[in-house]
């Protein structure tokens, strides 16, 4: 079984999140306004992701 490489895992989960984020943003395509609200969203979306991670991570530490 191939092992996935820290740096592939942290791509893969920042396409994730800019596409989640790409597809929740509401305004016109490329204006000022979804280039803010997609900026907004992807800053959300990945300080959210990142709690997530440190959470799991810390809680599976004391379980070992």
């Amino acid at each position: 079984m191939k092992k996935f490489t820290l740096k592939q895992i942290l791509i893969l989960v920042l396409c994730i999140i800019a596409g989640i984020a790409f597809l929740e943003t509401s305004a016109p395509t490329w204006s000022l306004s979804f280039l803010r609200e997609f900026g907004l969203k992807l800053l959300v979306y990945g300080a959210i992701s990142e709690i997530i991670v440190i959470f799991l991570a810390s809680t599976k530490t004391l379980s070992d």
